[in-house]
């Protein structure tokens, strides 16, 4: 019996001018855990899709499963009889229908001679299903109602009963499941219950394939990694032979291994001491952005202050209310009370709207882009130029090629990849839609840009752009509130931290005291109400 579950050998794929990936070679082994890791745009993907037959490969490529040779291209659905079952980056659900319906795939299930689906039996079948893997989600539920999180976990659990269905109904030993950036959208508890589920499925023989941006994830499940850089396979190595910094370097290359835009000192999940010289900051009562009282959400009395120029971050556990404190500024969510100033202007913040926001000079990047930050069907060049639109206008038409040359500046700029602003934005890789994403909001030169997990399934480089893009922008004197669970980026481009607890600033972290154990200590310390900051740490609210 051969010991490898998959095997691709010689995989090329193109399309028009780009080479997404240029005779590429992986091997799965039986009951192992595979990180395939890369940059955003290195073809891990686009990798996928090939084994999932979404994509057909060039000729001489060659896919076995079991030991057995598969005709490639796959037809559609045959991945699913081969025992290969996938989570894509965007999840692959049809995010109009309901979780059973999602479930079902449009499968019916008969009665007597008549073809129809027993909706109440179906939707006792999935709740038992989902809550087998921990799931505690309505089956009748819209699956655009749901939060990011339960949408993840619905589709993590879908192809893990998947797996289970097919080896019972074939009697294999061998099966593969193919995780796609399954970390995003989950909190850290989610990821330990996403671990224990893959553990399982090893344990019983099968094998995953876990694609992700999160080395500590990686480092904590994974057995062996395959690296992907430029459409080629760069390395493999198992994980016991490799450090974090090696891995690094095999992403990368070893020309970037340092990128702290901010100047924080802050290389690849590790703080240094700062090497350049602490920035000042204006902070009149009249200039920057001025939030008091702010309700709405679980968010109950917050008080904030930045000034231009200033980056600070939020930082608190899920449900402390610092994740909603952006869409209330923005006004995409309705706030309950409190003031916001900037600018001499002041609103009440239940008055607040997306349009008042932007007139005000708020920008927001939210943590969901595809669903709320792109349209992923229109060009690279109408996305970045959304805003301004009417710069290229004249006579009542709009000027295309004017347009399409401006674009193509922000996207040199910013090093989108592939160079082509007439691409849909929905094809680029995740690092690369939210480079779009952060040129589309700094084409209006906001005050205040409101950001919230922004780097979630971006890589190690395209994260660096961001960075030094974001902190270029503060130099002319723009503020960011910067929301992000990662306390890693918070120590490095935070010049101040404040953490939430109970909705309400609860401690502020000042940048000499900034490592993400402080930040770790001080949200972990206002949410059980013990003070185990450390010392020099100002409390702002008792």
């Amino acid at each position: 019996m051969t010991t490898t579950a998959l095997e691709l050998h010689d995989v090329s794929m193109t399309f028009g001018a780009t080479r997404a990936l240029q005779d590429v070679s992986m091997t799965v082994e039986r009951g192992e855990v595979l990180a395939l890791l890369g940059e955003n745009g290195c073809g891990k993907s686009t990798l996928v899709k090939v084994m999932a037959g979404v994509y057909d490969p060039e000729p001489g490529a060659r896919m076995l499963v079991d030991g057995g040779e598969v005709p490639l291209p796959l037809e559609a659905g045959a991945s699913r009889d081969l025992g290969l079952s996938f989570v894509h980056q965007d999840l692959g659900l049809a995010r109009p229908l309901t979780v059973l319906e999602n479930l079902l795939g449009g499968a019916a299930a008969r009665s007597g001679s008549r073809l129809r689906i027993r909706w109440r039996t179906e939707a006792r079948k999935a709740r038992a299903m989902l809550r087998s893997y921990g799931v505690n989600v309505d089956p009748l539920a819209v699956v655009n109602h749901l939060p990011p999180v339960e949408q993840a976990l619905v589709a993590i659990a879908r192809a893990a009963e998947e797996l289970k269905q097919y080896r019972e109904r074939t009697g294999a030993s061998s099966s593969v499941l193919v995780l796609d950036e399954p970390t995003v959208f989950l909190p850290e508890e989610e990821v330990q219950f996403l671990f224990d589920l893959i553990r399982t499925i090893v344990a019983s023989g099968a094998s995953v394939v876990f694609i992700s941006h999160d080395l500590p994830a990686v480092r904590e499940i994974a057995d062996r990694v395959t690296v992907l850089r430029d459409g080629k396979l760069a390395a493999v190595a198992r994980m016991s032979d490799v450090s974090d910094a090696e891995i690094v370097e095999m992403i990368v290359g070893p020309a970037i291994a340092k990128l702290d835009a901010f100047g924080h000192g802050h290389v690849h999940g590790t703080t240094q001491a700062a090497t350049a010289p602490p920035r000042t900051f204006d902070r009149s009562p009249d200039v920057g952005l001025h939030v008091t009282g702010l309700r709405g959400g679980q968010v109950r009395g917050l008080d904030l202050h930045v000034a231009p120029g200033e980056v600070v971050g939020l930082a608190g556990l899920l449900g402390s209310g610092a994740e909603e404190v952006p869409y209330l500024l923005f006004g995409a969510r309705q706030a309950t009370g409190g003031e916001l100033t900037l600018g001499g202007r002041t609103v009440p913040a239940h008055k607040q709207q997306p349009a008042t926001a932007v007139g005000m000079g708020f920008a927001l990047i939210p943590a969901d882009r595809r669903r709320d930050a792109i349209a992923p069907a229109v060009s690279v060049a109408e996305n970045m130029m959304l805003l301004v639109v009417r710069r290229f206008a004249s006579g009542g038409r709009l000027r295309n090629r004017r347009l399409r040359n401006a674009a193509d500046q922000r996207a040199e700029a910013l090093d989108v990849r592939p160079r082509r602003t007439d691409l849909p934005v929905g094809t680029l890789s995740g690092g690369n839609a939210q480079k779009v994403v952060v040129g589309k909001w700094l084409e209006i030169e906001p005050a205040v840009l409101l950001l919230h997990e922004p780097t979630q399934g971006v890589d190690i480089a395209a994260r660096a752009e961001i960075y030094r893009v974001i902190k270029r922008a503060t130099e002319t004197g723009m503020a960011v509130v910067w929301v992000s669970s990662d306390f890693d980026e918070l120590a490095a481009v935070c010049d101040r931290v404040v953490v939430v607890s109970g909705g309400a600033a609860a401690a502020e972290i000042p940048l000499e005291d900034i490592t993400p154990e402080s930040i770790t200590s001080g949200v972990y310390g206002a949410s059980t109400s013990e003070s185990t900051i450390l010392p020099t740490v100002e409390q702002v609210r008792p």
